[in-house]
């Protein structure tokens, strides 16, 4: 659930404006010279993730970059204070989200021009979502002054549905160009931001640790050696909990012994409490460490990805990282394609029953391959190049 503000509902306390601009040299730096300035107000998931191996793929690149994050996750002065979010907050009554919303507005700016004050960037590049309601007006005062690009992980609003579309759109509008990671968005986020620069650069970057064997995961988790499929992470409404609550009894029925497990922070549902009732099913609830997302993705037979929304997951990397192959959605088609990751199964229960009883039965899936590129370091260089060089036009 978001609350939704306007720049009315509480003035600022800062001035964004006060980030130096880009200077003429800085804009006709090679991107080696360049000083990046990542911000992502997301503490841990998928994002964070994301963020933290972009930033290692730039830097072995050779680009200067800064992260800008929330405590213990950011650089020194260069602290966020990002919106709380989480099934707690998603618990929340919209009287009581939209008061908290307005305690972390002030803070939230303030921290957001502080950094970027500090950092002197060339290039500012957000990922996620900084101050809720308020990130369109606060990017393009940011945008005055130095060129702003936005990565847009799930161009289709995961939940909010119009009003969380319009939202973003305004978010999109604000920036100086847009990365999505395929194809098959462009053309919703190009009709959205019309006239903004619209990227594809696809996700090659290494999201999980190096692979551990089946069997020593298992071994770490305690796990016993059973045919086991798994879903990890966030455990949200859209990523098809519904859907397997109804094709998991008839895996169980065709594999007795077989199990599924859910292993993420979870928000609750009735379709979780169904799901949970499933013989073979095991919800484990709570933050899964960094490391521990390693072992679970590695401790799999199958990951399963029923997603009813979104072009990207991180979870589908992690198992390429683990050698582990998964059974995804249609709106994952793309993805999946090019990474070879599995197979795409349609969203209809005795189809997903099916894939599982094959994957974990006598059809399993070839492993995936980790991803060993420097596709996405190179083409995101390639959208700060294309933002500087029109900014020194424009400058000209």
């Amino acid at each position: 659930m978001t609350a939704h503000l306007s720049p009315e509902d509480h003035p600022s306390p800062v001035d964004v404006d006060r980030a130096a601009p880009a200077t003429p040299e800085a804009l006709r730096a090679p991107v080696g010279a360049m000083r990046v300035l990542l911000v992502d107000a997301s503490d841990r998931g998928g994002i964070a993730r994301y963020t933290h191996c972009l930033r290692d793929a730039l830097e072995a690149e050779h680009a200067s970059v800064a992260l800008a994050a929330p405590a213990g996750v950011g650089d020194p002065g260069l602290v966020l204070r990002g919106p709380r979010w989480g099934p707690e907050v998603a618990r929340m009554g919209k009287p009581r989200l939209y008061a908290l919303r307005l305690t972390e507005l002030g803070p939230s700016v303030l921290a957001l021009a502080r950094a970027v004050a500090r950092a002197r960037p060339s290039v500012v590049h957000v990922q996620t979502e900084v101050v809720p309601g308020l990130d369109p007006w606060v990017l393009a005062r940011i945008s005055r002054r130095v060129p702003v690009v936005l990565t847009i992980h799930d161009p289709t609003p995961l939940e909010g549905g119009a009003r969380a579309a319009a939202d973003q759109a305004r978010r999109w509008r604000a920036a100086d160009a847009l990365i999505i990671h395929g194809e098959e968005p462009r053309a919703v986020v190009e009709a959205a931001a019309p006239g903004v620069p619209v990227h594809v650069v696809p996700v090659d970057l290494a999201l999980g640790g190096p692979p551990v064997p089946r069997h020593q995961a298992r071994k770490e988790l305690g796990l016993d050696d059973v045919p086991t499929a798994l879903l990890l992470g966030q455990v949200r409404p859209y990523k098809g909990i519904g859907l397997l609550a109804r094709a998991w009894p008839q895996v169980a029925d065709a594999l007795p012994g077989s199990r599924l497990l859910v292993v993420g922070e979870a928000y609750e549902s009735a379709d979780l409490s169904l799901l949970e009732a499933c013989p073979g099913v095991e919800v484990r609830r709570g933050f899964v460490p960094e490391a521990d997302l390693d072992l679970w993705a590695a401790a799999a037979d199958i990951l399963v990805l029923p997603y009813s929304v979104g072009s990207h997951s991180g979870v589908l990397h992690r198992g390429l990282a683990a050698g582990t192959p998964v059974l995804a959605s249609p709106p994952l088609a793309e993805e999946v394609h090019r990474t070879a990751a599995g197979a795409v199964v349609p969203l209809d229960p005795r189809a997903w029953a099916d894939a599982l009883v094959g994957a974990l039965g006598d059809r399993p899936l070839p492993p995936s391959d980790p991803p060993t590129g420097r596709g996405t370091a190179l083409g995101t260089m390639e959208v700060y190049r294309e933002v500087l060089a029109a900014r020194a036009r424009g400058a000209a």
